[in-house]
């Protein structure tokens, strides 16, 4: 006779044991994203977390995320809503209405003609990155079609413990203005100026694009986890995206082999309204390498319009013919 509670028991232990040898998968958390979360773990403001929700709606923050919206939903007392009429947060940059969006926002901030940052927003809280690897967490205090206001505190690098606040006047998409900043052992109150572009937010980068540096040659970038390598016939490079949206891309190539002495150039452009490539930009020498200043122009393209490019002409050929004299009765003839 079969014992059916054996059965029952034995099922029950491989149900178990089954379930316990295979894990649920997990989530990779990325730099960006822990930085995104760093930026508004804090903030009082439910649109700032179904803004982390957008962007990463399997993130390792999503639970706690979708729990703080439903917090602050259910307690509009506690939530960031009594703002004054004419202030709105970063997020209204995308549109002249006074709406509010939940949608990052990117603005490339300048100190100097060499000393830029990328600051990315989500409703008023965010983070600053700069080329050197700083980074601050910045906080929007005012926003709105005429003026802005934000205050930065440096939170790692070599410029931790760096405050500021940036006040500026805005034109469309253009910021200007003048920041005070302190750093402890450092100085206290200094003053400045700084500049903005104000952006969409960045998208991904093509996995594969094809570079053309006009009237030279071309190379295909494929996209390395964080970068692209690019091979050309006397150099291969290392290209690391700062910024990729459609108003503003920034590309530094570092020349990793292929020919003696060290060759860097930063890659300028705007992506076309196709959305497929970069036309005209500027390639300009880093100062320092061995092609300082150099200025080139250069098309980049990618997905459909990938095989529409090749370096072309640098400019028309002239092409110069000799006079020819020769006397034509009592005169002189020349063609």
């Amino acid at each position: 006779m079969i014992d059916t509670r054996k059965i029952v028991c034995g099922l029950l232990i491989g149900t178990l044991l089954l379930s316990v040898a295979t894990p649920a998968p997990v989530h990779a958390q990325t730099h960006e994203e822990s930085s995104l979360w760093e930026s508004i773990k804090d903030s009082k403001d439910a649109d700032d977390y179904k803004g982390y929700l957008d962007k990463y709606p399997d993130g390792i923050y999503a639970p706690l995320a979708k729990r703080r919206i439903a917090h602050l939903e259910a307690h509009p007392s506690e939530a960031l809503g009594a703002q004054p009429a004419n202030t709105t947060d970063v997020g209204t940059v995308q549109s002249t209405s006074k709406q509010r969006s939940g949608a990052p926002v990117v603005m490339t901030e300048c100190e100097g003609t060499n000393n830029c940052a990328t600051w990315t927003f989500l409703g008023t809280q965010g983070n600053g990155q700069w080329p050197s690897g700083d980074t601050a967490n910045l906080s929007v205090e005012h926003f709105d079609a005429d003026s802005v206001v934000i205050r930065r505190a440096d939170s790692t690098g070599s410029s931790a413990g760096l405050t500021a606040l940036y006040k500026g006047t805005r034109h469309g998409d253009r910021v200007g203005g003048d920041f005070t900043s302190s750093w402890p052992g450092h100085w206290e109150n200094k003053a400045g100026n700084w500049y903005a572009t104000i952006g969409k937010a960045d998208q991904n980068p093509p996995p594969v694009m094809r570079v053309c540096e006009i009237g030279h040659s071309c190379s295909t970038w494929v996209w390395n986890g964080d970068h692209y390598d690019g091979s050309w016939s006397n150099a291969t490079a290392v290209m690391k995206v700062v910024s990729f949206s459609p108003e503003s891309v920034t590309i530094k190539r570092t020349d990793t082999g292929g020919r003696p002495g060290y060759y860097a150039y930063v890659y300028t452009g705007k992506i076309s309204s196709q959305g497929n490539s970069i036309l005209n930009g500027e390639q300009v020498g880093e100062p320092g390498s061995a092609e300082a200043e150099h200025i080139a122009r250069f098309n980049a393209t990618w997905g459909s319009a990938i095989n529409q490019n090749s370096a072309g002409p640098a400019n028309p050929a002239t092409v110069y013919r000799p006079t020819v004299c020769y006397s034509w009765f009592f005169t002189l003839v020349c063609q």
